[in-house]
């Protein structure tokens, strides 16, 4: 995914890119309540609604880990980030998929953490990876299918 941001040639500070982190709410609760062919499903269904809602074509959508997804939005600005992690947030929840073990509501959800990437030669991966969990888990500790934006002043500090 970063060698993806590196490759759109946005690594000298020009412009800022948005790096989205989101989870499936409560998944391992699915997956104990559904079995795990049912949770490998859930997963594609929640990565098809994230590929489809993606209205950027420098995008790049990748799985992260079990339940986990990022989108490394190159060219869009705060405003398109959010705007783009709440079209996917409402797409999961209207789709439905029922999920009676979560304690969010009876279908499955998703959290996401957003965090703007200060691109230069020598960003470390990891950070920016810290960083979007740092969001992901504000919005879960803030009560789930919502969306928390990363803020250097104040640690994910704005709800959406």
């Amino acid at each position: 995914m970063i060698n993806s941001w590196k490759s759109s040639g946005n690594t000298h500070g020009k412009k800022k890119s948005r790096f989205l982190l989101f989870d499936i709410d409560y998944f391992k609760a699915y997956n104990d309540t559904y079995g795990h062919i049912q949770g490998d499903e859930c997963l594609k269904e929640v990565a098809n609604i994230a590929k489809s809602a993606v209205f950027d074509e420098s995008a790049f959508v990748a799985r992260y880990g079990g339940e986990e997804f990022g989108i490394l939005l190159p060219r869009a600005n705060q405003y398109e980030a959010i705007k783009m992690a709440e079209a996917i947030r409402q797409q999961v929840e209207q789709r439905g998929i029922i999920h009676q073990a979560s304690e969010v509501f009876k279908c499955v959800t998703i959290s996401v953490g957003i965090m703007t990437v200060v691109p230069f030669e020598n960003i470390q991966p990891i950070s920016i990876l810290h960083q979007a969990d740092q969001a992901l888990y504000e919005a879960k500790r803030t009560g789930r299918n919502r969306i928390s934006v990363y803020s250097h002043h104040k640690e994910a500090d704005s709800n959406v």
